[in-house]
């Protein structure tokens, strides 16, 4: 991978307007920018940095060599690409030429404000705002020396950060008190694992002011795949909630001065190309934020605080079995070996494309966890020697030599022959499955229960609420897919089935066993108020 062109993409110069006005970077009797510095972390061809040079100019007014020579001290850019570095210095030089700046003073100005270096691992001077967009560099693209010299000088990355979590880190020391950093990028440090340390610091050195997110909005120079916002923090006393704005796809340069008025006099507002709210941050710095509407956000705050985990509830959940090769050990034919080694199978993929298969599992194991002795099936024995070479070229078959007919994983004799709710990893709404009697496979979710009667957690399951849990904390893929992950259904908040009265429950039964969502949806808001009354 080259390093100085991966995860650049250009900020829409109406953005990086918007966003130096967020930051108070503008034009206005007071502010002497000429005696303060901005710093640019990642430059590129100077989407920013030229607007920076604008507003720079225009605020100081200067008219002599001197008053020109003043401003070389406002400005520090920084990129590792030379041929955007050099494409942005000439850029800058028209810029301060054609505002009357003679020529060797624009050439002596560019030199000192336009680095070739690595924000990251460069001494930087304090600052009264840091604004830009970061590369997008996935922790997996980077070199592993590369990734911990960045480890070395930055403390909120990890060996799985993206690249953009350091820029927050070097950023926020960078700025002086009362300083202000403004970047977009992705928001995913804010529900991700590898962000914790990142809201950690920004918990106790700062304050997270506002966040705009702009999901699928058109803020780049081309498409890009992370979810973008706008994330404005301050080197101040963190406050307990902060100005946030939800921006629909539609939202454009036209809605930016709405968003400036907003922020003014912040107030609850759904308009028809965002939403905004002063919303109340995480109890704990650790913890995930939910993203999502202002409402959505509310009744996941709400949830979170005052009913249980969906696992303290008494629920298991867990993920089916893999095998680490299918080919060998699934099958539809019910007599492929001894009776008592083939146990029924739910195969997601079979449910989801409305093919009516029946499967099953060459099953190695015995109850008590142990591998069978192939001597007592001699069927099976002579199937898996059949398949010996496949089976023994697993990676758990080299790592378990004389266990090469084992399945990565083990069985669990508790889900053996019992009723679970199973949920699909990849879909647009939750869709809980009921399945009587056949062990899971790998591409789904388990959720097994002696508390509950499962239509009524599964009618619960289904309804636009655990939607709207999973869409504020959870992973969002490629056309507002969502992941149901064990992972992020430990994340759900729901009602104890003894809080929630036999009417309702009777009503989330019939919407699971009828399908209907609207009616799960109306009865689980049903619960959720009887639960928290």
């Amino acid at each position: 991978m080259n390093q100085e062109t991966a995860g650049v993409v250009y900020t829409k110069p109406w953005v990086a307007s918007l966003m130096l006005d967020m930051a108070g970077y503008v034009v206005s009797a007071g502010t002497s920018l000429s005696r303060r510095l901005i710093v640019e972390p990642s430059c590129g061809d100077g989407a920013f940095l030229h607007e920076i040079i604008t507003r720079l100019v225009a605020d100081s007014r200067p008219e002599t060599d001197d008053e020109w020579k003043r401003l070389s001290g406002a400005i520090r850019a920084y990129d590792i690409d030379a041929q955007a570095t050099a494409r942005c210095r000439d850029a800058s030089i028209r810029i301060l030429r054609s505002s009357g700046c003679p020529h060797d003073i624009a050439l002596s100005l560019v030199d000192r404000w336009i680095n070739d270096a690595d924000f990251l691992l460069t001494r930087i001077p304090k600052a009264d705002w840091v604004v830009g967009n970061p590369p997008y560099i996935r922790a997996t693209d980077m070199d592993s020396a590369t990734r911990n010299r960045y480890m070395a000088a930055n403390d909120s990355m990890t060996a799985g950060t993206d690249i953009y979590v350091g820029f927050f880190d070097h950023g926020i020391d960078a700025l002086k008190p009362g300083g202000k950093l403004c970047f977009i990028c992705s928001d995913r440090w804010l529900q991700n694992q590898y962000g914790t340390r990142l809201r950690e610091k920004v918990a106790i050195e700062a304050n997270l002011d506002t966040l705009v997110r702009m999901h699928g909005v058109d803020a780049f120079a081309e498409e890009v795949d992370a979810y973008p916002a706008i994330t404005l923090i301050t080197k101040s006393t963190p406050a307990e909630s902060l100005k946030y704005i939800d921006c629909t796809e539609n939202f454009t340069d036209s809605d930016a001065q709405s968003i400036l008025t907003w922020l003014s006099a912040p107030s609850d507002v759904s308009a028809s190309r965002f939403s905004a709210a002063v919303a109340r941050k995480p109890l704990y710095p650790s913890d995930m934020f939910p993203l999502g509407s202002p409402d959505d956000m509310r009744f996941v705050m709400q949830a979170q605080e005052r009913l249980p985990k969906l696992e303290s509830t008494g629920v298991n959940l867990g993920i089916g079995v893999a095998t680490g090769c299918d080919a060998v050990f699934v099958t539809d034919n019910p007599d492929l070996v001894e009776k008592d080694r083939m146990l029924p199978l739910f195969y997601m993929r079979d449910h989801r494309r409305h093919i009516d298969k029946q499967r099953w599992l060459v099953n190695p194991w015995n109850p008590d966890g142990s591998l069978v002795d192939l001597d007592d099936y001699p069927i099976m024995e002579a199937y898996f020697n059949d398949n010996r070479a496949r089976l023994a070229n697993r990676h758990v078959a080299k790592r378990h030599t004389s266990a090469w007919y084992r399945t990565i994983d083990k069985l669990d004799p508790s889900l053996m022959h019992r009723d679970l709710l199973l949920m699909p990893d990849m879909a647009a709404a939750p869709d809980p499955i009921l399945s009587r009697g056949k062990y899971p496979h790998h591409n789904c979710y388990w959720i097994a229960s002696d508390v509950w009667d499962l239509p009524v957690l599964g009618g619960l399951l289904m309804s636009d609420q655990t939607k709207t849990f999973i869409d504020c904390l959870g992973v969002k893929m490629r056309g507002r897919t969502l992941r149901f992950q064990a992972q992020y259904l430990r994340l759900l908040h729901i009602p104890r089935y003894g809080d929630i009265t036999r009417r309702t429950r009777e009503a989330l039964a019939q919407a699971f066993h009828s399908g209907d969502r609207e009616l799960a949806t109306i009865s689980a808001r049903q619960a959720y108020k009887e639960a928290m009354a």
